[in-house]
């Protein structure tokens, strides 16, 4: 850890009369960055442009500038993560202000610059709950959505930059507040946060707090003050201001507030920014605030209501586990959310980008002039293959569904959102009693063997010279790509990404686009997959055989426990459904947990759920 840093004198008021005690609150923040950025060689600005992360940067610039008097040019990089399911109206004022700070620090002279992340297709939010991956992270859970979503992308970053200058050397300033709420503060203190003490990170890095003990009032009076009150010129934050009254909170009046008036905790109400679609809140006031200015936003905030009505419903989980273990059993568990659920969010999800394409080219047509959609596509093609991907390797899924959804909307086939009444109706079915318990266990009759390195037989019978053989299969000399894997085996390279990843380059056209090879190769998926008539892994093997899911080296292993658990499952189904519940707690197969077994072989089928 660096030293305490003392506050220093003031070194510019832009004006003949004295400081306030608010300009002096904001250049003792101001002396803490320009220390610790004195000790290091990058400074990072974990900035979400939201009303705290956008006060940081404010004092930031100002002590750049500051240093920049001393002869000290420090570079700054704000990092911005774009989660991709990003109010969409907090997206566009990112961008907005991103540029008028950019355009702030040229006229000074200042080595600023912007860093924009975006988290790995594979973990989109909307990709992980609809292709079975996880389930909203809901109020009273962790936040991993935000792991995956910001902290991950923007890690990425500052570890390109440790290589580069060390971890000891980067300085990451952030915007949380003690007062924020009690579990922040709860946070902060266990981290041993602080304002003008840098703390040393897992990683080694720097972080600091410039406003961990300002409140509210003191964030929007920097962001709402003139340079008499806060002792610089800063960027004009109206835009910011305005999103915020838009969600519904008061900004301005705090303005008025004479320093020596004690503001209370937080009088500017309670909107935030970030994820229209976060379901850690009970309801989403700012999202429903904007639909006044904002109506085209309302089948975002309906899908958001959607997912936070069915997250605790019974029948939109599946309660197979994912893996079956040393013994090839599937422990019976409230997991990620249903075959049918997942299906129906999918619906829904394509319904609203495909309604909003159908708006824009009416629109184009009727106005003789190109016109955008109003807010982000909520999937790209690279995210929709993803989900086919995930369905395939989790079994759960009809076989072909995907497929078929796909080609439904293609022909101009869209689903409604539930209603309001449908969605109380699908509160009143929530049963949270239900959710976390260990049922019991399926037995799979199949051998009790490792399964052995990743094969889609496929490959096997295809020469790397043959027309047939997709690019991944051949080395530079032309022949057949093959690795050995840590244990010795070898087999085909599947790709060289870091991470499971969709690659669709060879469907584009010269110019980038998604057109007739794409669309070609869609109808071929339909060929092959619509009917339903193969196998899970069959429709693995399709997307990663034909380039389209790629993987870092050694993921075989991984794809060959998914074949072996595609087994498993296809084993059990042979001699009982395993779809619902009910299902599984009638299966031949079915060992109840320790508690239960005397409610099940008691019960009905059809009372079981209500007393588990």
């Amino acid at each position: 850890m660096l030293a305490t840093i003392e506050a220093q004198p003031m070194t510019w008021v832009p004006s003949a009369q004295a400081p306030t005690a608010f300009a002096a609150k904001c250049q003792h923040a101001i002396d803490a960055i320009k220390q610790a950025v004195r000790n290091v060689k990058i400074t990072t600005v974990a900035c979400s442009w939201g009303k705290d992360s956008s006060a940081v940067l404010a004092l930031t610039l100002e002590a750049c500038r500051q240093l920049a008097e001393e002869g000290i040019i420090a570079p700054v990089r704000i990092i911005t993560s774009d989660t991709l399911v990003e109010n969409p109206s907090q997206a566009k004022l990112n961008v907005r202000m991103s540029v008028r700070a950019i355009e702030w620090a040229q006229e000074l002279d200042l080595d600023v610059k912007q860093e924009w992340v975006t988290p790995d297709p594979i973990n989109h939010y909307l990709v992980a709950l609809i292709g079975g991956r996880s389930v909203a992270s809901v109020s009273g859970s962790d936040a991993t959505c935000s792991v995956d979503l910001k902290i991950r992308p923007m890690n990425k970053v500052r570890n390109r930059y440790a290589k580069i200058y060390g971890a000891h050397n980067i300085l990451t300033l952030i915007g949380t507040r003690h007062d924020e709420s009690e579990q922040r503060n709860r946070a902060m203190t266990a981290r041993g946060e602080s304002a003008t003490r840098p703390t040393i990170s897992d990683n080694g890095s720097l972080t600091l707090s410039p406003i961990a003990h300002w409140s509210e009032s003191d964030v929007w009076r920097l962001l709402n003050g003139s340079p008499r009150q806060t002792g610089f010129e800063t960027l004009d934050f109206a835009p910011t201001i305005a999103h915020y009254e838009a969600m519904g909170q008061e900004t301005c009046h705090t303005l008025s507030f004479s320093d020596s008036l004690k503001a209370a905790k937080s009088p500017c109400g309670s909107a935030r920014g970030g994820c229209f679609i976060c379901q850690k809140v009970s309801k989403d006031h700012s999202m429903t605030n904007m639909l006044d200015h904002s109506p085209h936003y309302e089948p975002l905030a309906r899908l958001s209501r959607v997912i936070r009505a069915g997250h605790w419903v019974p029948e939109n989980r599946s309660f197979l586990s994912k893996t079956a273990d040393d013994q090839n059993r599937i422990r019976i568990f409230s997991n990620a959310y249903s075959p049918d659920w997942t299906a129906n969010l999918l619906k829904w999800v394509l319904t609203i980008d495909a309604r909003e394409d159908d708006r824009a080219a009416a629109m184009t047509e009727k106005r003789g002039k190109p016109v955008e959609r109003r807010f982000p596509r909520l999937l790209q093609p690279e995210h929709e293959m993803l989900i086919a991907f995930m369905w395939a390797r989790y079994g759960v899924q009809e076989p072909g569904r995907f497929i078929r959804i796909k080609e439904a909307i293609a022909q101009g086939k869209r689903w409604n959102l539930p209603t309001d009444e449908e969605i109380d109706a699908l509160e009143a079915k929530a049963n949270k009693k239900l959710m976390g318990k260990t049922l019991g266990h399926l037995h799979s009759r199949i051998p009790v063997t490792k399964p052995e390195a990743y094969r889609d037989n496929w490959r096997d019978m295809i020469d790397p010279e043959s027309m047939c053989a997709p690019d991944l299969m051949r080395t530079e000399s032309g022949e057949r790509a093959t690795y050995a894997s840590g244990k010795g085996a070898t087999h085909d390279t599947i790709a060289e990404s870091d991470t499971i990843e969709c690659d669709l380059s060879s469907l584009r056209e010269a110019d980038g686009s998604l057109g007739i090879t794409y669309h070609d190769f869609l109808w071929w998926m339909e060929m092959e997959q619509a009917e339903g008539t193969h196998t899970h892994n069959d429709e693995m093997n399709f997307l990663v055989r034909n380039g389209i899911i790629r993987a870092r080296k050694g993921y075989q292993s991984t794809l060959a426990a998914y074949q072996h658990y595609n087994l498993v499952l296809h084993d059990l189904r042979c001699r009982s459904p395993i779809t619902t519940l009910a299902d599984l707690l009638s299966h031949p197969d079915f060992e109840a947990a320790p508690g239960t077994q005397k409610t099940r072989a008691s019960q009905p089928k059809t009372e079981q759920l209500a007393l588990l």
